[in-house]
């Protein structure tokens, strides 16, 4: 299995926060994050909001089996529950690629916790797993999600246009992506000035 091969590793630590993978325990924390139309407005892909949509994503979330997807809590020391989601999702084992995702409970945004999330991610996806391209994708609108990637070294590759159930226009997306080769430039760039 894909996700045997790649032994994922159950803990990954931050400055201020740790990574925890998600489990059954975890679901009342999940589904009250997913129950917020704040967060879920850029999760549905421009869909109606609906508390049974929010319910569907949880038990993805909550799926440990899926061999093809990984997804921690966003855990701060001072918190009992998870205070978001990051995730490696569809990978790729014969191109060794996947796609991130990431959500932060409304109450906690606008502290650089999903920066940090999905950097730690990004260092133990590169890293540890060797995986050689990381796709993210996002709104055109929401800005905050787009800032999250660039922070994070993640270059714009393309903006593409989905057709949509129920409405008129098409929803915008926005389509990042890192490889490897950019990831470990980052880091050898980052490390220079420090000595400097």
């Amino acid at each position: 299995m894909l996700a045997e091969k790649f032994q994922f590793l159950p803990m990954l630590e931050g400055e201020r926060l740790s990574l925890k993978q998600i489990e059954k325990k975890d679901a009342p924390s999940v589904i009250a994050i997913l129950s917020d139309p704040l967060v879920m407005k850029y999760v549905t892909q421009g869909t109606f909001f609906s508390f049974s949509r929010s319910r569907r994503v949880a038990a993805e979330l909550l799926n440990t089996r899926r061999p093809d997807s990984m997804h921690y809590g966003i855990w701060l020391p001072e918190t009992e529950s998870p205070v978001g989601v990051v995730s490696l999702q569809n990978l790729r084992l014969e191109r060794r690629e996947a796609m991130i995702g990431y959500m932060v409970d409304h109450r906690f945004w606008h502290r650089g916790l999903a920066t940090e999330a999905l950097g730690v991610l990004l260092r133990y996806a590169f890293n540890e797993l060797h995986l050689k391209r990381i796709e993210g994708r996002c709104h055109a609108v929401n800005s905050a999600s787009e800032h999250v990637m660039q922070k994070n070294g993640m270059v714009l590759e393309r903006t593409l246009n989905q057709k949509r159930m129920f409405f008129a226009t098409p929803l915008e997306m926005k389509i990042y992506s890192l490889t490897d080769q950019q990831y470990q430039a980052r880091i050898a760039g980052a490390e220079h000035v420090c000595k400097d």
